[in-house]
């Protein structure tokens, strides 16, 4: 887990919380499936684009998920200043995490997108299954206006067994490594708000055992 130099004291905190690390070890899967994906469909993300980033609360996570983001905002110091800045954030604004404002230090972009959630990995480039049980991509809006036809041409490869990451199969790995954390989605920033204030909680629970 990155965190500064200075807020070594927080870094323990990563041991209150079970299964991180098996997280990370299904994104690192989930990366891996998506990177063979892009390559055989032949799509990317088109280049700044920003859509799926742009309004939060269709953006879905859950508070395990959003741990990681947490808990190196509090070893660096800045939780509270994100918090406060999420208590003051509107539903239909951007993820706090989209950098609309690029700097040479902050590119434009996200900001945490090693410690981004399930969702930011899947979107676009995973398939869920209709009803029918076959697995069916859906392609973002921008990619499907610039290749017309695309999602039609990756499904049809899809019924010939061609690979792709399930969402559904994912999801629910993610969730059984901490159901209590880990099964209710929320809007991104409140998933975040939420993460921030457990663990917010933790450390307030240890100094005081500190005292």
């Amino acid at each position: 887990m990155p965190g500064s130099k200075n807020q070594t004291p927080f870094f323990p905190l990563r041991n209150l919380f079970p299964g991180l690390d098996r997280l990370f070890e299904v994104y690192d899967d989930l990366d891996r499936q998506i990177a063979d994906f892009k390559e055989r469909a032949g799509i990317d993300c088109l280049r700044k684009c920003r859509v799926c980033c742009s309004t939060a609360r269709y953006v879905e996570a859950s508070v395990f998920e959003m741990l990681p983001l947490s808990l190196r905002l509090w070893e660096e110091g800045r939780a509270e200043e994100v918090q406060a800045r999420l208590e003051g954030i509107h539903p239909e604004e951007p993820c706090i995490s989209l950098n609309l404002h690029p700097t040479e230090e902050a590119p434009e972009g996200c900001l945490n997108y090693p410690l981004r959630p399930l969702i930011c990995r899947l979107f676009g480039f995973s398939a869920t299954v209709d009803k029918h049980g076959r697995p069916r991509v859906a392609v973002c809006k921008p990619l499907k206006e610039r290749n017309l036809g695309i999602d039609r041409r990756i499904n049809e490869k899809i019924r010939e067994d061609f690979p792709v990451p399930l969402m559904p199969d994912f999801s629910r790995r993610v969730a059984l490594i901490e159901p209590r954390l880990g099964r209710e989605k929320y809007p991104i920033n409140i998933a975040l708000w939420e993460a921030l204030d457990l663990v917010g909680q933790k450390i307030h629970f240890l100094r005081a055992q500190g005292d």
